[in-house]
């Protein structure tokens, strides 16, 4: 089998590494260039921006035969169109960064959706190369899944950046909070994040929030803090 990955970003970068590493040919090629004359390949993977997804696909023109996946949380699979009849979506539920690509795919889930049934099974067979975590997912599933996911890792890091910010003036470290950070994910593996949760607005303690506030020198950090504390309050 080959593949070729249409993107050189943060999924592209991982996806090449972990199917090489499975000994499968897999080749990255720009978005930007040369589209309507790739190579002929089994597989068409697009891991491109959700706002220039539906462009790119158009770009390319490789024959009726092969199969075409994107692999966005959100865009929808008629985003083909007519053109590419065995086509689908294979969507690793993963945080992705260049900077740390992933080669290990196998404890990562990858949610798949597909109209016909050979191709549901071409897809299917194809992520069982990478994980044994494989699951066929409808649009309404996946677009719920991939808010979930931001709340859970976009949120939560921008989380980790203020609290950074919050030690910028100070002689503590970052690395100070990587055990409360670690030990806050692990125990969701046991307890629901409902139990887990702890922390002065847990405990409806005004008088500590109140003094949080005034240490807060941001209207925007301040806006963010009385938000999420009454959120958890509620």
């Amino acid at each position: 089998m080959k593949i070729i990955i249409v993107g050189k970003g943060n999924v592209a970068v991982s996806l090449q590494a972990a199917f090489t590493a499975k000994h499968i040919e897999c080749v990255m090629v720009s978005s930007r260039e040369g589209l309507d004359a790739l190579p002929v390949a089994d597989c068409y993977i697009y891991a491109v921006q959700d706002n220039a997804l539906e462009s790119v696909i158009r770009q390319v023109h490789v024959g009726k035969r092969c199969m075409h996946l994107h692999t966005s949380g959100s865009m929808p699979l008629s985003v083909f169109g007519e053109d590419k009849p065995h086509c689908g979506i294979f969507y690793p539920f993963m945080t992705f960064s260049k900077q740390r690509p992933i080669v290990d795919f196998s404890e990562i889930p990858i949610f798949f959706e597909a109209h016909a049934i050979d191709d549901v099974s071409a897809i299917y067979s194809l992520a069982l190369q990478l994980t044994k975590h494989v699951y066929e997912c409808t649009q309404h599933d996946r677009e719920r899944l991939h808010v979930a996911g931001v709340f859970c890792n976009n949120f939560a890091n921008l989380m980790y950046r203020k609290a950074a910010e919050q030690l910028h003036d100070t002689h503590i470290p970052f690395s100070a909070l990587l055990p409360l950070i670690d030990e806050t994910a692990r125990k969701v593996h046991e307890l629901s994040p409902r139990d887990a949760q702890t922390g002065p607005a847990k405990r409806g303690d005004e008088q500590v929030m109140n003094h949080h506030l005034s240490l807060l020198s941001s209207d925007a950090d301040k806006t963010i803090y009385r938000l999420l504390s009454s959120a958890i309050s509620n």
